[in-house]
């Protein structure tokens, strides 16, 4: 279970106790990499509190509603609703069992830990390899995460902190997901792979996560290049996941079908496109999570943002005893409902910076700090 907000450990003392998944690697003669973290190195004034500096934040004993907004995020509402209706084939009860499962779980990991810390407790080498970095779209705007197989080593860093960092990227990659686009596009560039790259342990873990608790957030997997060593493990992988994500797989043998999924202008050049970006981990710079020691300020903006959650919850229950035996009051319109959600995200927006560590996607751009505007 979560820490309580007195003695929520240090990010620090979660990695040297290694309990945020409950994953115990032993590792004998370990370098000094294999645990290091981006906080270890980052600049001391980059790093966000080590406690949560808001009464807001740091609730003693978060309740159901609390983790459903925490886990809405910035999103609509209903994308959030619609993601466990289609994962459950649009059975209500399924549906609402899933829903809650997945919210039991970000209150058993304290994933708003997660975001608060953010990178600062990530393993450094994860950081610098490049694997899961956000680069461009499909050609359906979906954001892209570059997955260079080759560059796995399941074996250089524990296995809680690999779960951790791909967590993080799909938190991430929420923030840069903007209407109508509700998925993203993973591009698993298998050339040269070795079967010391896969780590089966990970890879299960990987797919639990994201058929129960990131449902219908996969729009597509790519796999570029496949060889025989992928394709002998293909026979393994191809029983495992749900027939849903499985139909979601599609193979490019040469760059030439990756155009057909990706432009050019969106594809590294070493694949056949015209990106000449070449990935490079942006360090924590100073002061970039100084909005997080403003107390005063960011009980403002959660309570801004609770008094229009509340504001949306009261439309959608008058919206809810709509009837068409008689025109109903305005108020009880579907436009209000929407102008409440709207509320909700731009609320949610405001509020981010004071619940969530910045990230390289921001130091770069790719997430705008304004809320006003959207991602590169």
């Amino acid at each position: 279970a979560s820490a309580s907000p007195a003695t929520t450990p240090t990010s620090a003392e979660k990695s040297r106790s290694g309990s945020w998944f409950s994953f115990g690697v032993a590792a004998k003669a370990e370098p000094a990499s294999y645990r290091q973290l981006v906080g270890d190195v980052a600049a001391d004034g980059s790093r966000p509190p080590e406690r949560y500096s808001s009464a807001a934040m740091a609730r003693a004993a978060p309740t159901m509603r609390d983790a459903f907004w925490d886990t809405v995020l910035s999103d609509h509402p209903d994308v959030l609703l619609l993601r466990f209706l289609r994962a459950r084939k649009w059975k209500p009860e399924d549906a609402l069992a899933m829903l809650l499962a997945c919210l039991r779980w970000r209150l058993a990991e304290d994933i708003d830990w997660l975001l608060w810390t953010g990178e600062s407790r990530l393993n450094l080498a994860l950081m610098r390899s490049g694997i899961g970095a956000m680069r461009g779209t499909d050609r359906i705007g979906q954001p892209v995460l570059h997955i260079p197989v080759r560059l796995n080593d399941p074996k250089a860093q524990p296995l809680e902190q690999i779960v951790e960092y791909t967590i993080y990227l799909m938190e991430v990659a929420r923030c840069v997901l903007r209407p109508p686009v509700e998925k993203v596009c993973l591009l698993v560039d298998t050339t040269d792979m070795s079967l010391a790259n896969m780590d089966w342990t990970f890879f299960k873990t990987f797919l639990h996560y994201l058929e129960h608790y990131y449902p219908e957030c996969l729009g597509l997997v790519l796999i570029y290049n496949a060889s025989w060593v992928f394709n002998s493990l293909w026979k393994l992988i191809r029983p495992l996941l749900d027939p849903v994500v499985a139909s979601k797989v599609q193979f490019a043998a040469s760059q030439k079908d990756l155009l057909h999924f990706i432009a050019p202008e969106n594809l590294p050049i070493e694949l056949g496109g015209s990106d000449r970006f070449t990935y490079s981990y942006a360090m924590p710079v100073e002061k970039e999570n100084a909005p997080m020691f403003d107390s005063s300020a960011c009980d403002a903006a959660a309570a801004k943002r609770h008094a229009v959650c509340d504001e949306f919850e009261a439309a959608t229950r008058a919206w809810a005893t709509v009837t068409t035996v008689e025109p109903p009051p305005a108020e009880f319109l579907p436009h209000a409902r929407t102008l409440a959600a709207d509320s909700v995200i731009a609320a949610s927006r405001a509020m981010d910076k004071y619940r969530r560590a910045r990230t390289q996607y921001h130091r770069t751009g790719v997430i705008a700090d304004d809320p006003t505007t959207t991602a590169n």
